[in-house]
């Protein structure tokens, strides 16, 4: 009898344990396309619409300060983040080496306002070479780059100033550059905005007289010259997500 026994509790107990096991399938992992309860997720693109992975992402509590939650896109460029209850947001941004330098770039957010962290929410996001920023939640200014030219010497008009920057080599998503031409605003100043992040040649021409221009980077130790070839620094010491490009120019 004592075999029998034994084999009975060994049956018993095979039964309990299967009757036990969480089935994988009733428990999936949130998804990146829909919205999930209790979680952000999303997809991160290129310029180009590709993928993006290792793009950092950010979920902001828009009622604590600096309580968030930080993760990055997978080889997909999808990521998925489990949150707490309250209200979020989300930001993203990619690290890119360009022209020997490292840019942390600002990704676009399809999804600019808060939602409840209980119900959870989809918010794609996208490098974005130019256009504005979300202004919510404390955000200003462009994706692309800052010019600004002070006048120097005998010249103050910066505002009748007429730069053409031609693109050196691609542009900093591997894109083809175009020929850009701006005349400057602002006041003591003269700015233009939103220019792709790349490489330039510069040069500058005074349009009430059809003057060129000579020009050099500001605070560079640089000697005047007809033309200025440079690609954007970070817009001050520790920036990030914001960059410019500073110059001086005289009449000839």
């Amino acid at each position: 009898m004592k075999p029998l026994y034994l084999l009975i509790n060994l049956l018993l107990s095979v039964l309990l344990i299967t009757a036990c096991t969480t089935d994988p399938d009733t428990n999936p992992a949130p998804s990146p396309t829909s919205p999930q309860k209790g979680y952000a997720s999303g997809k991160v693109t290129d310029t180009q619409g590709k993928p993006l992975a290792n793009a950092d992402i950010v979920v902001n509590n828009a009622q604590l300060y600096n309580y968030n939650v930080l993760g990055q896109s997978d080889a997909k460029g999808e990521y998925s983040l489990k949150l707490t209850p309250g209200s979020w947001y989300v930001r993203g941004t990619v690290t890119v080496s360009f022209d020997n330098k490292t840019y942390v770039l600002d990704l676009h957010p399809d999804k600019e306002g808060g939602f409840a962290g209980s119900e959870g929410a989809v918010c794609n996001l996208q490098w974005k070479l130019t256009g504005p920023k979300p202004t919510e939640f404390g955000g200003n200014g462009y994706y692309g780059g800052l010019v600004e030219v002070y006048g120097e010497g005998n010249f103050v008009d910066t505002q009748g100033l007429e730069l053409t920057l031609e693109p050196i080599g691609r542009l900093i998503d591997g894109s083809e550059g175009q020929k850009i031409v701006r005349q400057l605003e602002g006041q003591s100043i003269g700015q233009t905005q939103d220019i792709p992040i790349g490489r330039y040649r510069i040069t500058a021409r005074y349009l009430p007289t059809g003057q060129i221009l000579n020009l050099r980077l500001r605070n560079a130790d640089q000697d005047y010259a007809s033309d200025v070839t440079s690609s954007f620094e970070p817009a001050y010491l520790g920036a990030t997500g914001s960059y410019k490009l500073t110059l001086e120019a005289r009449l000839p």
